[in-house]
């Protein structure tokens, strides 16, 4: 991106340029818990948690829906801290939490999201992806109270979208702003329904197009990799009203600029990503601040 095109995207998203560089520590810059990864899919959590260190936060939490732990600790991301989800549940000063890659849809899966849901803290922020959003519906279904609110956020691609609404993913394609305005009504909450023109829909109804990201984007572990970052960015405490689209936004624009670097969009990998996140908004906060500089 040039200077013109970062200062665009620093206008539209000024929460990304901005970081508190003075008397900090790991503490500063918050602390995420990401539960999932059900026997089998530990991969899903450890793409988020990457994600959400490489995007900003202080600290990461990883919470295995295992009984023991699949592995004592992460070779390309040592930083990340294991623990199982039962374990990490008990874990004080939490400042965002994450739940559903690749957490399975057995019945301890939905005990553990049940459990997640009981004990929720209102003045924290959770964002619920993938098997969470399976099982929501069913509870939903079931008309047991979900207990969401204005600072939780779910991110259903079309068909979990779909089940979400307990309707097909036709409906959800023909009308994807309608869908996510009727996700938003249900669950009270924000909704992203991903895809082309990801969208983005507040709890009171106010709608969002995205305009970044492209077809690599279409592959295993690019929701998990959303997820860890706009959980990132809720743990360092940015407004829910601009860490939800900023997170979309960067999401995109990375496999936008790994395409001009020839990577991708065939074969482009979630993984790949990350460093691509990292590096934009880096750009983006090394602009803002030559550019209060220039200013002066």
């Amino acid at each position: 991106m040039n200077r013109e095109q970062l200062l665009q995207a620093i206008s539209h998203y000024p929460a990304l340029a901005q970081r508190n560089m003075g008397n900090t520590h790991k503490g500063t810059f918050g602390t995420l818990a990401i539960i999932g990864s059900s026997e089998g899919m530990s991969g899903a959590i450890v793409l988020a948690g990457k994600s959400a260190l490489k995007a900003g936060c202080g600290k990461v939490f990883l919470g295995f829906a295992q009984p023991q732990l699949p592995l004592p600790f992460i070779d390309s991301a040592p930083e990340l801290m294991l623990q199982t989800a039962i374990t990490l549940l008990e874990q004080p000063q939490i400042s965002a939490w994450a739940i559903g890659c690749g957490l399975g849809l057995s019945s301890d899966s939905e005990q553990l999201l049940t459990t997640v849901l009981a004990q929720r803290n209102e003045k924290i922020p959770y964002v619920f992806d993938a098997d969470a959003l399976v099982l929501l519906a069913q509870l939903n279904l079931s008309h047991i109270n979900t207990n969401l609110t204005a600072n939780c956020v779910l991110t259903p691609h079309p068909k979990e979208a779909a089940t979400l609404l307990h309707c097909d993913v036709a409906d959800i394609q023909n009308n994807r702003q309608q869908a996510a305005i009727e996700i938003t009504r249900q669950y009270h909450c924000w909704a992203i329904v991903k895809g082309q023109g990801t969208v983005i829909a507040s709890p009171q109804g106010n709608i969002t197009v995205n305009t970044t990201g492209n077809s690599g984007l279409s592959t295993a572990g690019s929701g998990d990799v959303l997820t860890g970052v706009m959980a990132s960015f809720l743990a360092q405490g940015m407004p829910i009203a601009e860490a939800v689209p900023s997170a979309v936004w960067i999401h995109g624009i990375a496999a936008d600029q790994l395409i001009k670097q020839g990577i991708g969009p065939i074969g482009l990998t979630a993984s790949e990503l990350i460093d691509t996140i990292r590096a934009v908004r880096n750009q983006m906060w090394a602009t803002h601040q030559q550019h209060s500089t220039d200013l002066f």
